[in-house]
């Protein structure tokens, strides 16, 4: 029995030393950067800047080429807001990724007043890069919720306000494992562990609320976790999105649920 245990232990410890390198080498490959053609940044400090912008995402800095072909590097400390247009298509996304959020920011939901009850804006049929994009800097604890430690973060703005519906975007690798001949294994004779063969990338949305206060609300889940924020309007909300067939996990249609809820607090929720 103790050969056995040594053999098992073994063997696991020889699997994990296996697998650990392309373990660590996945890890190191989740840095997310993008790329804009063009960019207006309002800085902390009230001035501005214009100009071609590279994002990097796990960092939350961004570097703006001045036109003297110099690249100037900030951190979100040193940044208030910016707008970003001309991203090269990223096959990764899903096409509506590439939503028009202009109504949404400007608090556009189904039945509004201020635009006329009209209907809801149409999708485009193709992905439109072109479109403006705007970033916002929050301070965040970036979702540790046992810490009161927060530091400035970028997140894109999707509605109105006064709560702001915000999106964080994560760049995950994802390992894929090669079978067996008969579907169940990769080792000798198709009955030993999978065997790593790569890796695919996706882009993942996480979706939060901007307060009036500043202080940000994680939607894990969305359709809860909003309804909690709002919970003396929870019933209309959930009414509302109901009978306008609007998803929660989706994020032009969240926007909108979100500025419908902005209309009916009277109190200011959350």
């Amino acid at each position: 029995m103790k050969i056995l245990r040594s053999v098992l232990s073994a063997g696991a410890a020889a699997l994990a030393l296996s697998l650990f390198p392309a373990s660590a080498a996945l890890a190191q490959r989740t840095t997310f950067v993008q790329e804009f053609a063009g960019s207006t940044i309002l800085l902390a400090n009230g001035d501005t800047l214009e100009g071609p912008l590279v994002l990097h995402r796990n960092e939350d800095v961004v570097r703006m080429t001045m036109p003297d072909n110099t690249i100037n590097t900030l951190s979100a400390v040193a940044v208030q807001s910016f707008a970003v247009k001309g991203e090269q298509y990223d096959r990764r996304r899903d096409a509506y990724y590439y939503d028009d959020f202009y109504d949404a920011r400007r608090g556009y939901y189904y039945g509004s007043p201020a635009f006329f009850n009209g209907p809801l804006p149409k999708r485009r049929e193709r992905p439109d890069t072109s479109l403006v994009r705007v970033f916002r800097t929050y301070r965040w604890n970036r979702d540790n919720d046992y810490s009161d430690y927060k530091s400035p973060a970028f997140f894109e703005q999707l509605s109105s306000g006064p709560t702001v519906l915000l999106r964080r975007e994560a760049l995950v690798e994802r390992p894929v494992y090669a079978s067996g001949p008969y579907g169940y294994g990769g080792g000798y004779g198709g009955y030993g562990p999978s065997r790593y063969a790569g890796s695919y990338s996706e882009i993942k949305d996480n979706f939060y609320l901007g307060t009036s206060t500043g202080s940000i609300i994680p939607l894990r889940n969305p359709k809860k976790d909003l309804l909690a924020a709002y919970r003396k309007k929870a019933r209309q909300i959930e009414q509302y999105a109901k009978q306008n067939n609007l998803d929660f996990t989706n994020a032009r249609e969240l926007a909108f649920i979100v500025n419908y809820a902005n209309s009916l607090s009277e109190d200011k929720q959350p």
